[in-house]
């Protein structure tokens, strides 16, 4: 890992240090690409490995099969697949507010599992252990992006540090609220779903059976996540913001109860609770993921509902194909500023991403309903699928792949 004092120049300054930017260095820095990373953050800590309902990260992530083989592609799910990680092979999906019901069986889809559901942190450690192993990777903390300028066919971008960096292509890889795409001025579409979601570890009477359960009530949808433990799930709790504000409010005990009557007979039984936290919900999409030597990856092009837990395995996927079309661009002969690789990542990611949000919303607002026509309509739905083998195997392949 580099450092200089004032002054750098790399092929690649991705933006921000998370997940998607650290994942993109990783894979950029194995094809040899000289890459520097600027975060605003200090270095993340090593987690510590306790088990207790406290010791658990309150982001986690389901992570494909698809995601997986990236991952272990790049070297890293070797780490991040430790003790901490936990296959699932079973999904459960109902209608608190009717009878339909659906299952997905890993066997139905000849899988070993549907995937595995992770601690955020901990993938992020994995990527900063194998990232700061390269020697092309330059991983700069505190670091904040404040300006950037079009320099030639490139770019300058200048840090909180007064540290400058020139760069040939620069990737926006910094969030939801991304600095990189606003000092650029790329337009959002955005809306809020007037919901907020909790977040918190919770203790299991009996074992969560490697199932992630999942049900939809008139208030939002609840997801249990299985953890490597088998008494413990993280969930991740929808609520329009009314409901929210009176859940929020519980204490431990109360939460608890209604956590319990939220799942109801068809999910585990919950004991116990440990910290909670909440964040609005919103959507968000770019309406270009690229610009002049400049590309968006992952929640700084796109965020969604976290209903499927799908917003890191679209980052993962745009990763993996803006790295696959500048190795192909490179070794065609092609500059790291020319349009051609971004526009064909673009063209690539931007259909299935806006697909997803789609599906999303779709799902949203089908179960966000009291009509009863369309809570009849999504009964049938479900059940119809959970009949049909055919069916629900191509259901399963597009969760999966």
């Amino acid at each position: 890992m580099h450092e200089h004092d004032q002054a750098g120049s790399a092929d690649v300054l991705i933006i921000g240090a998370g997940i998607a930017g650290l994942s993109l260095a990783t894979a950029l820095g194995r094809q040899g690409f000289r890459v520097s990373v600027i975060d605003g953050a200090s270095r993340p800590e090593a987690p510590k490995p306790g088990k207790e309902l406290q010791d658990w990260d309150l982001r986690v992530s389901a992570l494909t099969p698809a995601s997986i083989a990236f991952l272990a592609e790049i070297g890293v799910w070797r780490d991040a697949s430790t003790h901490r990680a936990a296959p699932y092979d079973c999904m459960r999906v109902w209608d608190a507010g009717g009878s339909g019901s659906i299952v997905f069986d890993a066997g139905e889809a000849d899988a070993s599992s549907l995937g595995h559901i992770v601690e955020n942190r901990e993938i992020l450690q994995a990527l900063l252990q194998c990232a700061q192993a390269l020697p092309c990777v330059e991983l700069c903390w505190g670091h904040a992006l404040e300006t950037m300028s079009s320099a030639g066919s490139g770019w300058l971008a200048t840090c909180s540090t007064g540290r400058e960096f020139h760069t040939a292509l620069a990737i926006g890889a910094d969030g939801a609220q991304s600095k990189a795409r606003q000092l650029l001025g790329m337009p959002t579409r955005e809306w809020s779903y007037a919901q907020t979601a909790i977040v918190a570890t919770v203790g299991l009477a009996h074992g969560h059976a490697a199932t992630c359960w999942q049900v939809f009530l008139e208030s939002g949808p609840l997801a249990m996540l299985p953890l490597a433990d088998p008494l413990k799930v993280a969930i991740v709790w929808s609520l329009d913001d009314a409901a929210h504000r009176q859940i929020a409010a519980l204490s431990d005990e109360a939460f608890v109860d209604a956590l319990n009557r939220a799942i109801g007979p068809t999910g585990p039984v919950s004991e116990a609770v440990g910290s909670r936290a909440s964040f609005p919900l919103s959507q968000r999409h770019a309406l270009e993921y690229c610009d002049e030597s400049f590309a968006l990856v992952a929640d700084a092009a796109h965020n969604i509902h976290p209903l499927a837990g799908q917003g890191i395995n679209l980052g993962l996927s745009d990763v993996a194909v803006l790295t696959q079309e500048l190795v192909a661009a490179r070794d065609g002969g092609l500059t790291l500023s020319s349009s051609v690789p971004l526009r064909r990542y673009q063209r690539r990611r931007k259909t299935e991403n806006l697909a997803m949000m789609a599906a999303m919303e779709g799902f949203k607002r089908g179960f966000g309903t009291l009509n009863p026509l369309t809570v009849l309509g999504r009964n049938l739905g479900l059940n119809v699928v959970d009949r049909q083998g055919w069916l629900k195997r191509w259901f399963m392949r597009q969760a999966i792949s």
